[in-house]
């Protein structure tokens, strides 16, 4: 009984088991309680007249949502063409839009010729799916709340001047706005492209650097000469490779989920980059740490999904900086770019991807000089 005790194999799946639920609760971080600081939210005050700038600074000093888990930050425009060019560029995620001659409508209102006010609401879909649906939710109550608020003003203003107010001009002081929404960058049929493609683009750069690995791990090389000659059909390989990857998995997803992928060519252009860069980052870890390194970067899918799928403003500063660091996430932004916004991924992202490209070289090349202590095979 105390034999068995003593070996490690009785113990060994109990330690596995906690390690697993320790790991799995951890990754679990970014996407649970999730608090959203400082949401950059736009407002567009298109009207002259003083009920417009008013209704500016009312909800400009409003900082939050009725939700205690979203916090904003306003920026005011003069232009709704402006806000849509910052929008492009990925920089907000929703906007309330106050059109011309808005004070002038509200003050129609107690006339014959009533003309209703409107409040427009933008949202950037392409920012994500999940916040941009509370984004949605968090400024459709705020107009409505304004909507309610306007129209007891005016029936108060109106009620000291005429003290048997019609019916109809009632009804249309009790509900003086119109609201509209407007979805811009619109995510179409696949509303979370970069999850996809990342799971199936990681794994099959991590089966093609672990095939790459074993088809030269038994050899012995006599001469450093026959390293890199074997170094130049692994990079030759890899290239191919990440371009059956890149173009691959789009056309497989794209026939498969019967779905249709904008900016097909640039997007598996982009994304044989990135596998590239997959491939020789984890060959060049394998290199020196051995196939140990393959679980590690299987946990690594799991460690970096919810990771990158959470939004910038929900992070703390360590998962913050630790996502930023993350290869993936160049690939993960870079597809976001592509796919919703039709813009080439950012300077920041390709100088990412080339600068883990260098650190997989620089591990790769390197490790070819290392003293071989497998028996000798020939090469």
């Amino acid at each position: 009984m105390f034999k068995l005790l003593k070996n490690k194999f009785v113990w060994l799946p109990i330690l596995v088991a906690l390690f697993i639920g320790a790991y799995f609760s951890i990754t679990a971080i970014p996407s649970t309680h999730m608090k959203v600081n400082d949401l950059p939210i736009a407002i567009v005050n298109e009207d002259q007249g003083t009920t417009g700038k008013n209704l500016t600074k009312q909800i400009t000093t409003k900082n939050s949502s009725n939700s205690s888990k979203m916090s904003i930050k306003w920026t005011v425009f003069n232009s709704q063409e402006d806000l849509l060019k910052e929008m492009n560029k990925e920089k907000y995620y929703g906007a309330i839009v106050i059109p011309k001659n808005f004070s002038s409508n509200l003050q129609s209102l107690m006339t014959p010729n009533p003309k209703k006010a409107k409040l427009k609401i933008i949202i950037n879909q392409g920012m994500g799916t999940t916040i941009t649906t509370q984004v949605n939710t968090a400024l459709t109550e705020m107009t409505h709340q304004i909507n309610t608020a306007l129209g007891k003003q005016l029936l108060q203003t109106l009620s000291k001047k005429m003290p048997a107010i019609p019916a109809e001009m009632a009804s249309n002081l009790t509900n003086p706005l119109t609201i509209e929404t407007e979805k811009i960058n619109k995510t179409g049929d696949l509303a979370n492209g970069g999850a996809h493609f990342f799971q199936s683009v990681w794994l099959g750069c991590l089966g093609t650097s672990m095939l790459l690995g074993f088809a030269f791990s038994k050899i012995k090389f006599k001469s450093l000469r026959e390293k890199f000659s074997a170094f130049g059909v692994q990079l030759l390989s890899a290239i191919i490779s990440s371009f059956v990857i890149g173009y691959g998995v789009i056309y497989l997803q794209s026939t498969i989920l019967n779905v249709t992928i904008p900016n097909f060519t640039l997007l598996g252009l982009f994304l044989s980059l990135c596998a590239f860069l997959f491939i020789i980052f984890i060959n060049g870890v394998e290199s020196w740490v051995g196939l140990i390194s393959i679980p590690i970067f299987m946990l690594l899918l799991f460690f970096a999904a919810p990771l990158l799928t959470a939004i910038p403003e929900s992070l703390n500063g360590f998962y913050s900086t630790l996502s930023n660091w993350l290869p993936m996430s160049y690939m993960y932004r870079g597809v976001k770019s592509i796919m919703y916004f039709n813009n080439s991924p950012s300077q920041s992202i390709i100088m990412g991807l080339i600068y883990t490209i260098i650190v997989g070289l620089i591990l790769v090349i390197s490790a070819q000089f290392k003293k071989d202590k497998k028996k000798e095979v020939d090469a």
